[in-house]
């Protein structure tokens, strides 16, 4: 099982369309230089149980609300305030 590290996205991400970031899982260990990490959401108050997989490097999610136009605009401008929260989450514990 691969360790991961939390950092709480409570009320920092705007969110929009009943989408609310909660959490960013980073790989830490021998997986910690992936430029992948997953953001836990929830949509209309409930979480869901996948999270959405971001990729770092492209400042883009991978997953994607296909079928729901204003969901997908509420992600892809949220993944680089999402990044933005984790560097300096990281930074501060360096």
């Amino acid at each position: 099982m691969v360790q991961t590290r939390i950092i709480d996205l409570d009320r920092k991400i705007p969110g929009g369309a009943s989408i609310e970031f909660l959490r960013v899982e980073k790989p830490v260990g021998k997986y910690s230089h992936a430029p992948f990490v997953l953001v836990r959401y929830s949509l209309a108050g409930e979480e869901q149980e996948y999270g959405l997989r971001l990729d770092l490097d492209k400042q883009v999610f991978l997953d994607h609300f296909d079928d729901n136009q204003e969901k997908e605009e509420v992600i892809q401008k949220a993944a680089p305030k999402i990044i933005e929260v984790l560097e300096d989450a990281l930074s501060a514990s360096r």
